[in-house]
């Protein structure tokens, strides 16, 4: 064990040099935060301020679980920390008391009446927290420092110890904490776990590895942060870390929609991607004004992501490009969804076939489990039969070229069949076309749900349904043997199409579906933008064997197109 640190030995410095990051730093809203706590209110966004008691560490006044993980962490004790060192002596005391009574009440951990006092990143978060109080502590408190070597003591145990960024949350913990007691061997300990996870969460690709788009985001964001608190204790970075996060702006880039939205994929509240992280990012983020222009229009990765998009704003704004995003691969850990072969599609300014979206991190709320669902996601589904959610869902083959994407999945989440995805992008008419059919013994239809964008219109017409808001248009047309339509809008008797924008807040949208006829077990769905000009289906045939031969026009252009095994062909003219 370490020797005992006196008070007079700890690192005051730790308090100026680590002190960033938006839990850290002196908040933008300071005053106005001040004012709050000091009227009894303990504010924990996105959750409403509360009035209760700060120090009573059993409180769940909103019966949830992230609440009472922020009210652990102490996060909301940096307005006061800050006042403090701004001179304020009122703040510096309850700062102090209200440390002293969490440790009093939650150390040794045995005696915690709370599951979230030492849950993974909690104890990382608090350790940041209490440590960058270093300059507040006086002569008569030397508890303080029996307070961070017992949260040191505790993070240097392996066992207590998690994966994924709550893991980093607590590797960061563990760095400052140990800057502040001047333990080298602490924050060489953090240094080296760091390492070792950073080239599971990212791969050489960039991939993230925890299946949702804003948690890539948040990832990038998190682990440059952690990196530079490592650098500033005197570790240098690692030369594949410096890579692999150059790689994973990048590949946030192409996840990206060409409005600067992060599409909402897995626990993903809607949010704009950042333009600090890369030039890649920052060219998004200004609408192509500063940064530069990823070099591919699309792009497959092995941790589980396709990307396909019409251009980079070259010829048109950049917000009138269009965009398709489909996960695939095996199911992850984390904070993805169930859905894998989801296609989600933006073009002309808008989402149309959009993500069911987010609720909150309640495990068994209703809502929550119903947007993570396979019914909630553009998906092709047998319905009755059984599905293994953790089988993968593998990308059997893909061709880019400059006339076609091609992308075909196979799911192999059913136990007796598999069904198949082709999803084709033709970038000289602009449309995707979405092909799925099933292999049995058993003839049942196979059935594709679509989730409409909130505030999206859907009408019905023959063999089709067109999308539509003020501005612009989309058609999606069924294909070869008839399909039975049908659309259903959100209301409140039903889950169904609802979709969820950020933290507990839904928005109406409509569910389209679509269902074979039992013998032909297929559906071809043709997906196109009516801008600037409505594509129109000159003529289409369908096979048995699914081969798909298709003449389109639209502005005076008009194209020939042959999908079929060996690949896909477009001639124009």
């Amino acid at each position: 064990m370490p020797e005992q640190v006196k008070l007079v030995d700890l690192d005051r410095g730790v308090s100026e040099r680590q002190a960033f990051g938006i839990s850290y730093a002196r908040p933008d809203k300071q005053i106005e935060q001040l004012d709050i706590h000091r009227d009894g209110g303990l504010r924990l966004p996105p959750h409403p301020v509360w009035h209760g008691k700060r120090t009573d560490w059993t409180a769940d006044p909103y019966g949830d679980r992230n609440w009472q993980f922020q009210h652990h962490t102490l996060r909301w004790l940096n307005t006061l920390r800050w006042a403090a060192l701004e001179g304020d002596g009122k703040a510096r005391q309850e700062w102090l008391e209200t440390a002293r009574e969490w440790g009093d009440a939650n150390i040794p951990a045995s005696k915690t009446k709370s599951i979230f006092a030492w849950k993974d990143m909690a104890d990382g978060n608090r350790a940041v927290q209490l440590s960058l109080g270093v300059p507040l502590a006086g002569p008569d408190d030397a508890w303080f420092v029996d307070l961070l070597q017992y949260h040191r003591d505790w993070l240097m145990d392996e066992t207590h110890i998690v994966g994924k960024n709550h893991g980093l949350h607590q590797h960061v913990g563990l760095i400052v904490v140990g800057a502040a007691l001047r333990d080298e061997v602490a924050k060489a300990t953090a240094v080296d776990r760091m390492t070792k996870q950073f080239v599971t969460t990212f791969d050489e690709q960039g991939c993230n590895d925890e299946g949702s788009t804003v948690y890539h985001q948040l990832n990038l964001l998190w682990w440059a942060q952690a990196w530079k608190r490592a650098e500033l204790e005197g570790h240098k970075v690692p030369t594949d870390v410096t890579r692999r996060l150059a790689a994973g702006g990048l590949v946030l880039a192409h996840m990206t929609l060409p409005n600067g939205q992060i599409p909402q994929i897995g626990d993903s509240s809607r949010s704009r991607v950042s333009g600090e992280i890369s030039d890649e990012t920052a060219y998004l983020a200004s609408g192509g004004e500063r940064g530069k222009s990823p070099l591919t229009r699309a792009i497959v990765l092995d941790g589980g992501y396709i990307m396909s998009r019409s251009g980079w704003g070259e010829e048109r704004p950049m917000d009138q490009e269009s965009h398709m995003l489909v996960r695939h691969g095996w199911h992850v850990n984390a904070h993805a969804h169930q859905d894998r072969g989801s296609v989600h599609l933006y073009s002309r300014g808008t989402s149309w076939l959009t993500d069911s979206g987010f609720h909150s991190y309640q495990k068994k709320d209703p809502i929550r489990t119903h947007l993570a669902s396979r019914e909630a996601h553009n998906l092709a589904l047998l319905p009755g039969r059984k599905y293994d959610a953790r089988a993968e869902v593998e990308l059997v083959n893909h061709r880019i070229t400059d006339s076609a994407h091609d992308f075909t999945l196979r799911d192999h989440g059913y136990p007796v069949d598999s069904v198949f995805r082709r999803i084709i992008y033709l970038t000289g008419p602009e449309c995707w076309i979405v092909c799925d059919w099933a292999d049995a013994s058993i003839k049942l239809p196979i059935v594709q749900h679509w989730q409409v964008e909130p505030g999206i219109k859907a009408r019905f017409r023959d063999r089709a349904f067109r999308l539509f808001n003020a501005t612009s248009s989309m058609t999606m047309t069924w294909l070869g043997s008839g399909a039975k339509l049908s659309a259903k809008a959100a209301n409140d008797d039903s889950q169904v199409a609802w979709v969820g924008t950020k933290w507990k807040t839904l928005k109406a949208g409509t569910r389209l579906v679509a269902e074979s006829n039992t013998s032909a077990r297929r559906l071809t769905t043709l997906i196109a933008p009516n801008s600037p000009k409505p594509l129109a289906i000159v003529d289409s045939r369908v096979t048995l064997a699914g081969d798909l031969s298709i003449e389109l026009s639209r502005g005076g252009r008009e194209w020939r197109v042959r999908a079929d095994s060996e690949g896909v062909s477009v001639l124009e003219g």
